[in-house]
């Protein structure tokens, strides 16, 4: 009966995981607009024979509707006036706004460096797979090498520390830890850095393959 289970489990979980990730997604983007489209949806004049008052369950669900399909039209929307018009302008025009206010700059900097970083496509973000002793020198995780040249404030405080690699967490590697670590204290790994980031969704379940080259 184990293997039967695990066997399901293991098939299971791919649809689990993309149901986890577009819920979370939907519900990301719709929730600033439900209690907007809540209200609309009940004050506005009924027909005589139905009431969306005593739906909440209704209510709720068209909500989260309307508010995915107006997010879709406003997506829609900018594509083509990026083609044909002046988002550009517009662009650059919110960007010299929100880099000069006070306190919104900071997170903004931060945020616009970041998706430039990783979806430039100009370097790797992730410059190879490595082993490293975390959280104890007794056990190892799986990390990514993501800088090999670190600022000066950094290899003041030990001469040895030479790279910073980050260890995801797992199921979810949107978070986890940077680490500053001498060099000969990671393991380079023959994987790729999408086997690698299988391995840590599947919480280990799905094995990385050796590259080939190796």
């Amino acid at each position: 009966m184990r293997k039967y289970f695990f066997a399901g489990f293991i098939a299971l979980l791919p649809l689990v995981l993309t149901c986890i990730i577009v819920i979370w997604l939907v519900d990301l983007v719709t929730t600033p607009l439900i209690g907007f489209i809540q209200d609309i949806l009940i004050h506005h004049p009924q027909m005589p024979f139905f009431s969306l008052a005593n739906h909440e369950v209704l209510v709720k669900v068209l909500s989260r509707v309307f508010a995915l399909a107006f997010w879709i039209v406003v997506i829609f929307i900018l594509g083509f006036f990026s083609r044909k018009f002046f988002l550009r302008s517009f662009l650059h025009l919110t960007d010299h706004l929100f880099s000069r206010l006070p306190f919104v700059k900071k997170i903004y900097k931060t945020s616009h460096d970041l998706i430039k970083v990783v979806f430039s496509g100009k370097e790797k973000t992730f410059k190879q797979t490595v082993l490293v002793p975390f959280p104890h020198k007794e056990v190892f995780a799986l990390g990514f090498v993501t800088s090999e040249a670190l600022p000066e404030i950094f290899t003041k405080l030990a001469s040895a520390i030479e790279i910073a690699v980050f260890v995801p967490t797992a199921p979810h590697p949107m978070s986890g830890f940077i680490l500053l670590t001498p060099k000969d204290l990671s393991y380079p790994v023959d994987v790729s850095v999408e086997d690698a980031f299988k391995f840590l969704i599947s919480c280990g379940v799905i094995h990385p393959i050796q590259n080939p080259a190796s």
